[in-house]
């Protein structure tokens, strides 16, 4: 046994060519409307991810200067602890009082002993000088330093 199809309702061509093309025209029209939304989507996505990482990279380059200006610093501080280091050394301080005139007093040897006053120092009694200080160059025995020779914070010297 054959099987047929069943017949199709088909309207008159008058109204045919009028219900079809307005069917046509109702199933597009909203399809476009959220293609181009999903698209303008998209595109805003894209947009805002550029932006993001163009902030971002301008972050980066800035942290990358900061810790090229930190390195720059450390070889300096390095340098400087170099220099001051050098300048400690006995060859360098001789030079430095040669430059200013001073030479050895070989003849008196100035040997500090703790708790005892050191040489050159006026004693108790002895003429100071005109403002009342003690010679330049002498510490005095509470523990003033020499005029010109303050002690730095914190270096010990």
């Amino acid at each position: 046994m054959r099987r047929t199809r069943p017949a199709r309702n088909v309207p008159a061509t008058g109204t045919a060519g009028a219900a079809k093309p307005s069917a046509a025209r109702g199933r597009k029209a909203p399809r476009t409307p959220f293609v181009l939304l999903v698209i303008g989507l998209l595109c805003g996505g894209l947009v805002s991810l550029q932006l993001l990482n163009t902030i971002l990279n301008q972050d980066s380059f800035r942290a990358n200067e900061l810790r090229n200006g930190n390195n720059q610093l450390r070889q300096k501080k390095e340098s400087l602890k170099h220099q001051n280091a050098l300048m400690d050394t006995p060859e360098w301080l001789a030079g430095n009082a040669a430059k200013q005139g001073l030479e050895p007093d070989w003849d008196n040897p100035n040997v500090m002993i703790p708790g005892r006053p050191t040489p050159g120092t006026p004693k108790e009694g002895a003429p100071v000088g005109a403002a009342g200080e003690s010679p330049v160059g002498a510490a005095g025995n509470d523990g003033q330093t020499p005029a010109g020779q303050e002690r730095a914070p914190g270096t010990g010297r």
